[in-house]
């Protein structure tokens, strides 16, 4: 069953429901719960094709586990006279974990998110005791832009996480949005000539210093030409190749840019 929630925290009253179930979730409200939005999520949901999210998964943990060269993205084809290009640099810890659901099937009494079908998730909380699992160099050139709050944000998180809201309309209505990061740190975000680099730097909280904390490879990219960029819904982030994640969700916004067209080989190229 898909459970299609709009409150941000399933109880246990809920949980306890649907015990027996097999059960698919899709969380709006981290995003946006209003109707027109949901709607969206609700057709982008039913127009997954799962089995090859997953294989899309497979391959991509594969190559994660044998793979030990940086992973470069490039634009996917060639651009217009004096715009930017994708072209950026990833570079992997030795040691690294992931977040996915690479099964097409869901046991009895699991429950999984549909985010965890349409990406690879790896995250990082920067530290001076643990290092990064990547390090990102070069230009992401974004179509999209989400935001998102985890349940346990704080007064201060949710103040900074409603100003993201209006960060992130603003940035959709003058994509695409170029970013340029150095040594896992956005260093500047533009969008119609324009810098936000200050702003993205206060909604996502800046004791974070714009550290990127997620890299996202995408594995629902078939759906593509039904995303509508306008809309902060949780299946637009797996739906380009890769995306860029920054705060936390809790102490401010969490914020992903998703690189809609993009190519991506082993190795270095800048």
């Amino acid at each position: 069953m898909v459970l299609f929630l709009r409150h941000q925290l399933v109880s246990r009253e809920i949980r306890k429901r649907f015990r027996g179930a097999k059960v698919l979730l899709v969380p709006i409200a981290s995003f946006d719960a209003g109707l027109e939005t949901a709607l969206y999520t609700l057709r982008l949901t039913l127009a997954t094709d799962y089995a090859a999210a997953c294989e899309g998964s497979r391959r991509w943990i594969d190559d994660l586990r044998n793979r030990t060269d940086p992973i470069t993205f490039v634009s996917k084809g060639p651009c217009s006279a004096g715009e930017r290009e994708t072209n950026f640099v990833c570079t992997l810890a030795d040691d690294l974990s992931v977040d996915t659901w690479a099964s097409p099937t869901i046991a009895t009494g699991q429950w999984v998110s549909v985010a965890s079908y349409c990406e690879i998730a790896i995250t990082a909380r920067p530290s001076a005791d643990r290092p990064s699992p990547f390090i990102i160099d070069g230009t992401a050139v974004a179509s999209g832009v989400l935001v998102a709050r985890d349940p346990r944000f704080d007064d201060a998180g949710d103040a900074r996480i409603r100003a993201a809201h209006r960060l992130r309309r603003e940035l959709s209505q003058r994509a695409p949005i170029v970013l340029r990061l150095k040594g896992g740190v956005l260093a500047d975000v533009r969008a119609g000539g324009d810098d936000f680099t200050d702003e993205l730097r206060e909604v996502t909280n800046p004791e974070y210093g714009l550290h990127v904390i997620e890299l996202g490879l995408g594995t629902n990219r078939h759906v593509l030409p039904q995303v509508d960029w306008t809309f902060n819904s949780q299946l637009n982030e797996g739906a380009g190749p890769v995306h860029i994640g920054f705060g936390d969700g809790m102490t401010g916004a969490h914020m992903d840019f998703v690189v809609a067209e993009a190519t991506h080989h082993f190795g270095s190229s800048l």
